[in-house]
């Protein structure tokens, strides 16, 4: 009796270049938002929250939106789009009933019925055939799949939800290399021109994603969810901080606080923000430099120069005033300005990259 005929891989597309020349030459169209003014077409963000926080009703509001054409708070999805969900965990049942709640509370403004309900494609785990293989976005032959999907459905975003269900074959969050498969994942999602938001757990501290650093790189969006001081039991409920975003600053990118209501999603200053508490450290005039600020706020140098950066980019402060509020704080206290490093007033290269 003769074996099983062995298949051979179907072959790999051959390598382009492009010279100089047929670049500068090429006429692209202008890059298009799938969330403004932070996520444009063909880029990936990564959303990270603690266990029930509210990371799941945040983004199917942004799948809907995106969908249906609408608007969550002053987030709009100037068009709509096919959105492929993967969901790794939730039950079905759950899943209708929190759509149908953001549907009819009115959590997302403007939305397109109609749009929604044909351009929004789910699947998730829990619908499946218990035997059947569910997608894992660390294997390449699932990789493959997912993207024939979205070829085939015509989708242009894809939510995982979340990291750690969707994402079988990844052995040590903390381990970098481990990560190197899922970042190929959505550097494929990339090079198709598909736009990826990958929602995953926070670490303990509740204050960054779990796992290894390395994942960051890949991403030019990161959206952390915080919990509030104050929790209200049974209402989805957080404070947005952007960690980092290449998108179109402005001022709905500050530290608000969400509450998810009947009436929707409400949206309040969060007057208590890192970057409201290190602004106003600076205006004290008490501290000469970041480095002083970072001891007296408990927080670490890079993280003070964000903050300050988003001040910024986000219109609540200028970097001219920021270096006239130091300079005073130094005269104040009768250090000599020529003392100061070249890097105690602006933002650290750390800090740059991430914006």
């Amino acid at each position: 009796m003769s074996g099983p005929l062995l298949t051979e891989p179907a072959p790999k597309p051959p390598l382009r270049g492009i010279t100089a020349a047929k670049l500068l030459q090429t006429s692209y169209p202008p890059r298009e938002f799938a969330i403004d003014p932070w996520l444009r077409t063909g880029e990936s963000a990564l959303i990270w929250a603690a266990t029930g926080v509210g990371k799941t009703w945040l983004t199917l509001s942004l799948a809907l939106a995106m969908a249906g054409g609408g608007r969550v708070w002053e987030w709009k999805a100037p068009k709509a789009r096919k959105v492929l969900i993967l969901d790794g965990e939730m039950n079905v049942q759950d899943l209708q009933e929190r759509i149908h709640h953001l549907v009819i509370s009115g959590a997302v403004d403007g939305l397109d019925r109609e749009a929604m309900g044909a351009n929004l494609l789910l699947m998730p785990r829990q619908y499946q055939d218990p035997r059947a293989q569910f997608y894992d976005i660390t294997d390449p032959a699932s990789q493959e799949r997912i993207l024939r999907e979205m070829e085939t459905s015509g989708a242009e975003v894809i939510i995982i939800d979340n990291l750690t269900t969707c994402a079988d074959g990844l052995a040590d969050e903390n381990d970098a290399t481990a990560f190197r498969s899922i970042m190929g994942f959505l550097l494929m999602m990339k090079q198709a021109g598909k736009t990826a938001i990958v929602v995953h757990h926070a670490n303990k501290s509740g204050k960054d994603a779990r796992g290894s650093t390395a994942l960051e790189a890949t991403f030019e969006v990161k959206l952390g969810l915080e919990r509030p001081p104050v929790e209200k039991p049974g209402e989805a409920s957080f404070i947005t901080q952007f960690g980092k975003f290449r998108g179109r600053g402005n001022d709905s990118l500050r530290p608000r606080v969400w509450t998810l209501k009947g009436s929707g999603w409400d949206v309040q200053d969060d007057t208590g923000s890192a970057d409201g508490r290190v602004l106003e450290a600076v205006r004290s005039l008490k501290f000469v430099n970041q480095a002083q600020v970072a001891q007296a706020l408990g927080m670490a140098q890079s993280s003070v120069s964000k903050a300050l950066k988003r001040c910024v980019i986000l219109g609540t402060a200028k970097q001219d005033e920021i270096d006239r509020l130091f300079i005073s704080a130094r005269s104040l206290s009768g250090v000599a300005s020529e003392s100061a490093g070249p890097d105690d007033n602006g933002v650290t290269e750390e800090a740059m990259a991430d914006f």
